[in-house]
């Protein structure tokens, strides 16, 4: 009985079994938050990618936006374009700063409704100018574990002006 007691022969294998669940979730759980961060880069990546292929035209049609919105879910990949919702605006800000969407469309979404009242930054406001707005709201749904973590809504939106003239008309297609 007293040397069974003295064998260390199997403490090692025994604390290996006992720590090895915890090393098994931290190992999912470092590979799922880094997925998920990528995730978010691209749906960052793909706002200012339709921010700044929209703002280099003069004028665009409703092609021309749906071409760009199509392009620009594309950076998404590997995610899903399916869970993302993408919308680009021009947004026009009156002489007493008031704005107000000017036009909208979007991706897998109905864009803005134009002539609606549109909140933006105080120190973007600009009397008698145009903006464009683009943003981009993305369901990410974790490859590991979705059930305990649950589904994580990511947005980004970012605002730029037009770069080849005043404001980006919108013509007919």
């Amino acid at each position: 009985m007293i040397r069974l007691a003295r064998d260390r022969s199997g403490i090692a294998l025994t604390e290996f079994a006992l720590v090895l669940p915890f090393l098994i979730l931290l190992l999912i759980g470092s590979y799922q938050f880094n997925d998920a961060v990528s995730a978010y880069r691209k749906v960052t990546i793909t706002t200012k990618t339709v921010a700044d292929l929209t703002s280099q035209f003069t004028s665009v049609s409703q092609s021309d936006v749906d071409t760009i919105l199509n392009a620009s879910a594309q950076v998404l990949t590997p995610y899903s374009a399916a869970a993302s919702k993408i919308t680009v605006s021009q947004i026009r800000i009156d002489d007493k700063l008031v704005a107000t969407v000017d036009w909208s469309q979007g991706k897998n979404v109905i864009g803005l409704t134009k002539g609606a009242p549109f909140n933006l930054p105080a120190e973007v406001k600009q009397p008698n100018t145009y903006l464009i707005v683009a943003a981009v709201d993305y369901r990410y749904d974790p490859i590991v574990a979705a059930n305990l973590i649950g589904t994580i809504n990511m947005h980004d939106q970012i605002i730029m002006g037009p770069r080849a003239s005043n404001l980006v008309k919108m013509r007919a297609s």
